[in-house]
């Protein structure tokens, strides 16, 4: 699904920065869990504004995030 590889693209990022969730949270004002419910697609519906944050806090463009994932799933 869509938003499960979205959430495994933010958490291999998050680790490559040898981030924890609970730090990530922190930098986006979002609880470890929040963190967790997306990056295991629990939360389907992350808004886009929550992932512009995200990709801030992880130093990544939305435009890398999604065309990343729209070449994975539109193929």
């Amino acid at each position: 699904m869509y938003v499960d590889d979205l959430g495994k693209i933010i958490k291999r990022e998050r680790k490559a920065w040898g981030m924890s969730r609970r730090r990530l949270g922190k930098l986006i004002n979002l609880e470890f869990d929040e963190v967790e419910e997306i990056e295991t697609g629990i939360n389907k519906n992350p808004s886009f504004y929550l992932m512009l944050k995200l990709c801030d806090a992880l130093q990544i463009s939305i435009f890398s995030l999604l065309s990343e994932e729209g070449q994975k799933f539109f193929r």
